[in-house]
C-alpha cells in the first residue's frame, strides 16, 4: 500500500528569488481524520493548506450510497459506494468513517474493507492500514477511515463524476443507529492549492431485524440445463419466492465484491448452503439465486437453505453428484456454440461438417490439477475424466476438455465429416451422466 503522506513543493529551493510557495495534494489519500464526523473536521484540509474555499460552496457534491438503503442488518456486508461530482474539475478523491451515533466521536461502527480493484484503502488513527479485524489501541484506536489510494486518484480523471466503491460489515449486534461519514475533492489535477472544492456529507443507518418474508425453495438445478442432479463446483439455480429484496435484480460486482481471489457467498443479505456448506452467490433476484457449491466429497440428497433477511428457508433436499454435466442454452433449440474464431453458431453462420467447435458447459467433474470452488480461475485445467461427444448421433472426436473458469467448462469438438445439414442434437457424456435432451441443437450446413 502507498504511503500516505503529502505532497511537497517547495519552490524556495528551486527560485530562490521568489518568495517561497508550499504546495499539497492528497494524491496518495489523505491522512485521517478529515470526514467531517465528530472527532474528524473536513474543514481541516482547507485549514492545513491542502485545499481552499469553503465546505460544499461549489458546484458539485458527494454522495453515499449503501447498498442496504437506509438501514443496516448486524453483520451482513453491504457495498458502499462514494460519488463525488464537480463538472468543473478532473481529479476525485475521498474519506469516509462509520461511526456509533451512541458515541461518534470515539466509538467505530463495524469494519470497513477496500474493493479489490486497488482504488480504495482503509486506515487506522496511526495511517497504517487496518487490519482486516479492524484497528485497535496499538494503531492508534479502533476508529477507520476509507479513502482512495494514488491508483484510484490516477483514474478518477472522468468528468464530471468518479464512483469509488468498497465494503462495510456492520457489528454482529443491534449498536442503534449509524452515521456514515463523506468528505470528497474535486480538483484540477495540479498538485496545487487552488481551484480546488471540498464537499461533506453524511448517511444515517437504522438498524434492521431484516425483515420480509421468509425464502421458499422450489428447485435446485444444474444452471446449464436446468434439470437435477447437481455437482459440487458448478453452477447452480436455486428458484423460489422471497430469495432476495423486492426489487434486487443483480449479480456480484467484481471489482468490489470479489476480494483477494476469493468470491462472495452473500449479496446484499442473501446466502445459501449446500449440505451446510457456504456457496458462492453470483446472482440474485426474488425468484431467482445463481451459486457455484462448495467442493464436496458427498454424494447423494443433502440440504440446500437459502438465508436472508427475512429468515432462513426450509431445506430443500437435491441430489449431489459427482458429474452432472449441462451444456449452457443459447435461443432455443439451441446451444451456445462458437466457431474456432470465436463468434457464434446460429442459423445464419451455421456449424459445417469437420469444423471444430466450441462449447460451454458445468458439471463436469473435477479438473487435473484441481480447480478449487469459491476461487478466481484463469487458465485450462484438463477435466481428470474422459469427456466423449456425439453429433447428429455421430461420434464427434473431442480435442479439448477443461475448465477455464469458476465452474466453467469449455469443450473443442469435431463436426463429424459425414454429417447432414440440419439441426442436430449435441451429447456429451462424462462419468457415466449426458448432457440434456432439450435445448442441445445446433445448426449445421
Amino acid at each position: 500500500m502507498f504511503k500516505r503522506k503529502k505532497q511537497i513543493v517547495n519552490a524556495s529551493l528551486i527560485f530562490v528569488a521568489v518568495a517561497p510557495i508550499v504546495l499539497y495534494a492528497y494524491e496518495y489519500g489523505p491522512d485521517p481524520g478529515y470526514t467531517g464526523a465528530p472527532g474528524d473536521n473536513a474543514s481541516a484540509c482547507i485549514a492545513s493548506g491542502c485545499h481552499t474555499g469553503t465546505i460544499n460552496s461549489g458546484k458539485g457534491s458527494v454522495k453515499i450510497v449503501a447498498s442496504g438503503g437506509t438501514t443496516y442488518v448486524p453483520g451482513q456486508t453491504q457495498q458502499i459506494s462514494v460519488t463525488v461530482t464537480d463538472s468543473t474539475e478532473r481529479k476525485y478523491g475521498f474519506q469516509l468513517t462509520a461511526r456509533a451515533d451512541s458515541n461518534p466521536k470515539t466509538t467505530t461502527a463495524g469494519l470497513l474493507s477496500p474493493g479489490s480493484d486497488g482504488l480504495t484503502q482503509v486506515l487506522c488513527a496511526d495511517g497504517s492500514d487496518a487490519p482486516a479485524t479492524g484497528c485497535t489501541a496499538k494503531n492508534g484506536g479502533t476508529l477507520e477511515w476509507a479513502e482512495h489510494t494514488l491508483n484510484g486518484y490516477s483514474k478518477s480523471g472522468t468528468p464530471p463524476s468518479y464512483t469509488y466503491t468498497f465494503n462495510w460489515t456492520p457489528p454482529t449486534t443491534n449498536i442503534g443507529n449509524v452515521t456514515l461519514y463523506a468528505a470528497g475533492n474535486a480538483v484540477t489535477g495540479a498538485l496545487v492549492v487552488t481551484g480546488t472544492e471540498t464537499y461533506a456529507t453524511s448517511l444515517q443507518l437504522t438498524p434492521s431485524t431484516g425483515g420480509g418474508a421468509t425464502p421458499t425453495v422450489t428447485a435446485v438445478v444444474n444452471d446449464a440445463s436446468f434439470a437435477a442432479p447437481i455437482a459440487s463446483g458448478s453452477w447452480v439455480a436455486v428458484f423460489g419466492t422471497n430469495l432476495a429484496p423486492v426489487g434486487t435484480s443483480r449479480k456480484w460486482n467484481e471489482s468490489t465484491e470479489i476480494v483477494a481471489g476469493k468470491l462472495p457467498t452473500s449479496l446484499d443479505g442473501t446466502s445459501v448452503t449446500v449440505n451446510g456448506k457456504p456457496a458462492v452467490v453470483e446472482f440474485i433476484q426474488p425468484t431467482q439465486v445463481n451459486i457455484q457449491p462448495p467442493d464436496d466429497t458427498a454424494t447423494g440428497p443433502v440440504p440446500v437453505v437459502v438465508t436472508t433477511p427475512g429468515g432462513a428457508s426450509t431445506a430443500f433436499t437435491v441430489n449431489l453428484a459427482q458429474f452432472a454435466p449441462g451444456l449452457f442454452p443459447g435461443t432455443a433449440p439451441f446451444v451456445v456454440a462458437q466457431h474456432a474464431d470465436n463468434s457464434y453458431v446460429t442459423t445464419a453462420s451455421p456449424a459445417k461438417a469437420g469444423e471444430v467447435i466450441i462449447l460451454w458447459g458445468t458439471g463436469f467433474g473435477p479438473a487435473s490439477p484441481a480447480v478449487p470452488a469459491g476461487q478466481v480461475f484463469s487458465g485450462g485445467n484438463k477435466l481428470a475424466n474422459t469427456v466423449t461427444a456425439t453429433i447428429g448421433g455421430q461420434s464427434a472426436a473431442v480435442d479439448f476438455a477443461g475448465v477455464v473458469g469458476a465452474g466453467l467448462v469449455q469443450i473443442n469438438v469435431h463436426v463429424p465429416a459425414s454429417i447432414s445439414s440440419g439441426n442436430a442434437p449435441v451429447v456429451l457424456s462424462v462419468g457415466g451422466a449426458s448432457t440434456q435432451t432439450t435445448a442441445n441443437m445446433i445448426p449445421i450446413q
